[in-house]
């Protein structure tokens, strides 16, 4: 993974030069093309600097409205907008990659209307990629129209959440948005590296701790602390790849017996629609929860065991075992063996072996790991799944929401008093239940539909509930889904046990998924 260093330059003239030592620094010029800022002239002459700094060129485009430097929503007709961008194009003709300004910027990270109006706008002119955060409407509407995405994140500007859109946004400039200690900058931009996380709080010695993913970073250059930043980003950015290489188990481990048993991480969204599932961990929340133990990205790689093997560590590091339980014990190069807890932080030593004996509940479980040159929390007491768990079931049921096709069934009650048991009919894709039949439904046939995980559908040999690994469409009447909260706990189950079901509302759904990222929270 290569993370680069961008700039919006160009914006205070030709001969700035605090502009023209940026320029020394950085991967990216993104140079303002006479919206916000800028003109012909400054556009020659950064475009020259790239040149001789072999730093590539991205053209800067917002609102035609220097008076306000782009900052302010314009309401234009989508044809006097584009034929504005098209102006400010045509002064740094052949770039490749757009990045668009201030209140453009965020406009089209909002508006879904605006983002396909401008991604159509990228494909037409040949863009290859767009500067956008990951999230963002215009991400989503430009990889729609083939336009790649370089995901970018800030690190001279403060992070805060916007709770309806569910997505980070930048804290206004005038309510403390802007960093102004590079110290901060820095640690923001570690964080970001190495792992993939941000600070929603405004308050940096109070942390709250938000998912970001970025190819690159980025610098104002009208920033009084831009020249120290980019003098020293590069250097933070390096030692966080390496914290970040370290988190997880690609190239720390060997199995010596493999078992059954693969690499894990978080799922990957936006592929639908061309039939991917997203996939990942069966158990989302024990491999989020090693990595947090572990002060790793809550996604590192992670190994998911069914069947164990026998793991070598290639590095001195820490580990720690959760979701299905292993009987576990740490074997030392001189013969001496130590006993492993479950939910506990170890610390090993490059040469030490991990040895597994009877599985003693669940189905999966997760290896984390976290060398010993990505730091992070020291060994400490052990955090069972009861410290964190408060936010299942008290009864041990799994909680379902009303399927699409709900009202086709003539006795819904019944699934709630039906003795379920899994089958040995299970896999990643889904698991088939044994029961009583009286469970019916007046649909025969339909056509297929969208499903999710933990979508329950009705077959004529009974139900199946999709897991992770699940298809992306189907013909049979969806009747409940389970709710988001209890999905890893469903994963768990094994063939032969006996399960049984709740229906809840959306609003204690809601509430089961937020206390459960709450004890996340504690975690992190």
């Amino acid at each position: 993974m290569k993370v680069r260093i961008n700039c919006d330059i160009g914006e205070r003239g030709p001969l700035h030069g605090d502009d023209r030592l940026l320029m020394e620094l950085v991967q990216i010029a993104n140079i303002a093309c006479d919206g916000h800022a800028g003109d012909s002239e400054s556009v020659e002459a950064f475009r020259a600097l790239a040149v001789k700094h072999g730093v590539e060129v991205s053209a800067h485009l917002s609102y035609p409205d220097k008076p306000n430097f782009g900052r302010e929503s314009m309401r234009l007709p989508g044809a006097e907008l584009l034929a504005s961008l098209d102006a400010q194009f045509s002064l740094l003709p052949g770039a490749k990659l757009v990045k668009f300004h201030g209140a453009l910027y965020n406009d089209a990270c909002r508006d879904a209307a605006l983002a396909g109006t401008l991604a159509a706008w990228l494909k037409a002119k040949g863009i290859a990629a767009l500067l956008a955060p990951n999230d963002s409407e215009i991400a989503s509407a430009a990889r729609r129209q083939g336009v790649a995405v370089l995901r970018e994140a800030f690190v001279d500007r403060r992070y805060g959440w916007d709770d309806k859109a569910g997505s980070l946004c930048l804290l206004p400039r005038k309510a403390g948005g802007v960093i102004k200690d590079p110290a901060e900058a820095l640690a923001q931009a570690t964080e970001i590296v190495a792992r993939g996380r941000v600070n929603v709080s405004g308050d940096p010695a109070r942390p709250s701790w938000k998912e970001i993913k970025a190819d690159t970073l980025c610098i104002h250059s009208d920033s009084p602390i831009a020249l120290e930043l980019a003098g020293r980003l590069g250097e933070t950015i390096d030692k966080a790849l390496k914290a970040a290489a370290a988190s997880g188990v690609r190239g720390n481990i060997r199995l010596v017996r493999p078992g059954f048993c693969g690499t894990a991480g978080l799922p990957v969204y936006g592929r639908q629609d061309i039939g991917i599932s997203p996939a990942g961990a069966m158990d989302r929340f024990a491999l989020r929860r090693g990595n947090l133990m572990l002060g790793n990205p809550e996604g590192a790689p992670a190994l998911e065991i069914v069947g164990p093997p026998e793991i070598e560590l290639l590095t001195p590091g820490r580990f720690a075992l959760t979701g299905g339980a292993v009987d576990a014990a740490l074997k030392r190069p001189d013969g001496t063996e130590m006993p492993v807890d479950h939910s506990r932080v170890y610390e090993a030593a490059a040469g030490d072996r991990l040895v597994f004996g009877n599985r003693r509940y669940g189905t999966y479980t997760y290896f984390s790991f976290r060398g010993r040159a990505g730091g992070g929390p020291p060994p400490g007491e052990a955090v069972p799944f009861v410290a964190v768990g408060g936010w299942t079931d008290p009864q041990g049921r799994i909680r379902v929401l009303p399927g699409p096709e709900y009202k086709c069934m003539r006795q819904p009650g019944q699934f709630f008093i039906t003795q379920w048991r899994t089958t040995v009919k299970m896999d990643r894709m889904g698991m088939r239940l044994s029961g009583d039949p009286g469970v019916d439904c007046d649909m025969r046939n339909m056509i297929s539909g969208a499903v999710a995980d933990g979508t329950v559908q009705l077959t004529p040999d009974g139900p199946i509930i999709l897991l992770r690994h699940r298809q992306t469409t189907g013909g049979y009447p969806r009747i409940f889904n389970v709710i988001s909260a209890d999905m890893d706990l469903l994963c768990q189950y094994g063939p032969g046990q006996s399960i049984h079901f709740l229906q809840v509302t959306l609003d204690e759904a809601r509430e089961a998924a937020r206390l459960k990222e709450e004890a996340l929270d504690r975690l992190r």
